[in-house]
């Protein structure tokens, strides 16, 4: 950008095209790095495993894929460019095979993409263990969250209403309930509290990939949105008489979203632990 004279937007569309053309390579954790040449026998991501130096010249050149480097590559795609960019075709191209190879170790997209959010929440732990169930309960929460922050895609995957049958979902749900009933509840009070606090969360973990996409594609960060348009901001509260935006206008407050976590998590400890001691 700086040698270029280009901005944001259009150095990150040229990121996007690298990834595309199997030039850069997504990886967790890290960023987009340059991906080795396309001749070379051992690229960054490796597919090709040879048992030992005799064998190496019969076995190179053989992709040897299974589910797990499958829904490896599905999610390093969709963290780092969004889930809507996850295909099969992509993924083939990241492991530098056919597409058709995919379908014997997964069965369709949809069946990748559960595979990718079972992936992701393996991930997640209680945290550190304590003796209180409410400091379990934020330490477990706060993991969950730091899950959410890695993969921004994976809130909008996850259904309360028709639930993914997924191991690792059911495990947390199960540790959730458990924690619940040791402040003395039924199961299904301690069920309602769960699903009160993971939506919660997972509400405010959806606001994570659209934030990223369009910091993306205008090359604008959130806290400068606000900057350019805090004049026309300003102007409305005062036009309309809103007095309660109008004090915060100008008072140098900026939105969170790790800091309104832990406030969201604690006011609604605070309104479960009463409800229940009531």
């Amino acid at each position: 950008m700086r040698t270029r004279h280009v901005a944001i937007a259009t150095a990150s569309r040229v990121h996007a095209l690298l990834r595309a053309e199997g030039l850069a390579l997504p990886v967790p954790g890290v960023g987009t790095v340059v991906a080795e040449d396309r001749n070379s026998d051992s690229p960054r991501l490796r597919t090709r495993q040879p048992k030992n130096r005799q064998t190496q010249s019969a076995t190179q050149g053989t992709v040897r894929l299974n589910a797990e480097w499958i829904t490896a590559a599905g999610v390093a795609i969709a963290d780092a460019e969004g889930v809507e960019m996850v295909s099969m075709r992509r993924v083939a191209h990241l492991l530098r095979t056919q597409p058709t190879s995919l379908y014997r170790h997964v069965t369709s997209k949809e069946d990748l993409v559960a595979r990718m959010v079972e992936h992701a929440l393996r991930k997640w732990s209680p945290g550190v263990e304590a003796s209180d169930w409410r400091d379990r309960l934020i330490a477990g929460h706060r993991e969950l969250w730091r899950v959410f922050r890695r993969h921004p895609w994976l809130a909008q995957q996850l259904s309360v209403t028709r639930p993914q049958l997924l191991p690792a979902a059911l495990a947390f749900a199960e540790w959730a309930i458990q924690t619940f009933k040791h402040a003395g509840v039924s199961t299904e009070e301690a069920f309602e509290a769960h699903l009160l606090l993971f939506t919660q969360i997972r509400g405010m973990a959806i606001l994570l990939e659209p934030e990223a996409e369009a910091e993306a594609a205008s090359g604008v960060d959130a806290d400068t949105w606000v900057e350019e348009h805090m004049s026309t901001l300003r102007d409305l509260t005062h036009r309309d008489h809103h007095a309660g935006l109008q004090a915060l206008v100008g008072s140098g407050y900026e939105l969170d979203l790790d800091q309104l976590f832990e406030r969201g998590l604690g006011l609604l400890l605070d309104g479960i632990t009463s409800r229940l001691h009531s």
